[in-house]
């Protein structure tokens, strides 16, 4: 993989009616690589991507591609194509004719444009009939694939994706994921990811940097983005989240900490607080427990575990091969969720008592932010 920055914005800085969108923020995007930019703000998701693309002048910064300095170009001059939340297709051409627009544009040859117009067609998968037709007649995961291949046919520098998928469902975001980044991949395109949802970076991103009230709070790789993030809102930002409440305790014989949840110590949960990213900000006192729905298991008495807690199912919601359940725990009414594979080791009746069981390297402790007053864990007695 290239260390050469294809993308680099220094000290930028956005602004929209009344606020500061982004402030002073900076990046480098490497050449061939996948990076994200993810917000909860999709204000500041459609603001980022006018600016990169030459629509919107910053308030401040600059912004290069291959060490060039683009303010002085237009959009038509930076060397970047976008697929944004609305694909934006032309709604009385057909997709091939799409797809050939930048082509023309270029001033390539009839046959050569036909070549690569086919080419794409068939990496992507567009079939004769949608390459006929026009987008009005076209599924919105179709709409999607001629924009991207409207995209790659200019061969661009940078390609700006702004939320690309916002227009499909959950189920079929995920499953085009996969494929939009095995595209990216062969094309070997580099690629700035914009978006508010942190599935998306997950599944397609090298790198992702979080950005929140106009800074960046974190910059990781996904799978520690996904499991150590640097917030709580950030843990929801990435899909189903345990976030217990609970209070560590000072240092015992056994482990650096215990953790309690309304005064009562977890069974097994002693903590080494040196391994955790925030062990330092939270050594004691509240915070929150992150641990993901897939790492939380029935515990039957078999297989050991290093934190337990006790409770009644209170939902059970099938989905595929399995389910996932919600076991309002004794000293937590609201509950965990648990993901278990189907036939289940036991019944999954609601009502019926459930001890849960998840690891130390499955857990990780997060700053009280967002806490109410009423949601704080009682002091240790």
């Amino acid at each position: 993989m290239s260390t050469q920055p294809q993308l680099a914005l220094h000290d930028l800085t956005i602004g929209a009616p009344g606020r500061r969108l982004l402030e002073g923020y900076g990046t480098t995007v490497l050449k061939g690589t996948i990076h994200a930019i993810v917000t909860p703000d999709p204000e500041l998701c459609r603001h980022l991507a006018d600016t990169i693309a030459g629509f919107q002048r910053p308030a401040r910064g600059r912004i290069e591609i291959d060490g060039r300095d683009l303010a002085l170009r237009g959009p038509g001059r930076r060397g970047i194509m976008s697929v944004r939340a609305d694909p934006a297709l032309f709604p009385g051409l057909t997709g091939f004719a799409n797809i050939a627009f930048p082509l023309e544009q270029q001033r390539h040859g009839a046959s050569e444009i036909r070549r690569r117009v086919e080419m794409l067609a068939a990496e992507i998968g567009l079939t004769p009939e949608a390459l006929a037709s026009r987008p009005g007649d076209l599924l919105p995961e179709t709409r999607i694939c001629i924009a991207l291949a409207r995209a790659l046919a200019a061969e661009p520098a940078l390609l700006l994706l702004e939320r690309p998928l916002q227009s499909l469902p959950a189920p079929a975001r995920t499953a085009f994921l996969p494929e939009m980044r095995r595209l990216l991949r062969q094309f070997r395109v580099t690629t700035l990811l914009v978006s508010d949802d942190l599935g998306e970076a997950l599944i397609g991103a090298d790198a992702i940097s979080v950005v929140m009230d106009g800074r960046e709070v974190q910059r990781d790789r996904p799978d520690e983005v996904f499991r150590r993030p640097a917030n709580a809102t950030i843990a929801r930002l990435g899909g189903a989240s345990n976030l217990l409440p609970v209070t560590v305790s000072p240092t015992n014989a056994e482990s650096d900490g215990t953790l309690r949840i309304a005064g009562t110590m977890l069974q097994g949960g002693g903590v080494n607080l040196p391994r955790d990213r925030n062990a330092r900000a939270i050594a004691t006192g509240p915070a929150l427990m992150l641990v993901r729905p897939e790492a939380v298991r029935l515990f039957l008495g078999i297989r050991r575990f290093d934190v337990l807690a006790e409770g009644v199912i209170a939902d059970v919601m099938p989905h595929g091969t399995g389910a996932q359940i919600r076991v309002a725990l004794d000293h937590f009414p609201r509950g965990m969720l648990a993901d278990v594979t189907l036939p289940a080791p036991m019944p999954l009746e609601i009502g019926r008592r459930a001890t849960l069981g998840w690891n130390r390297a499955d857990f990780h402790l997060l700053p009280p932010d967002g806490m109410t007053d009423g949601q704080r864990p009682a002091d240790p007695a």
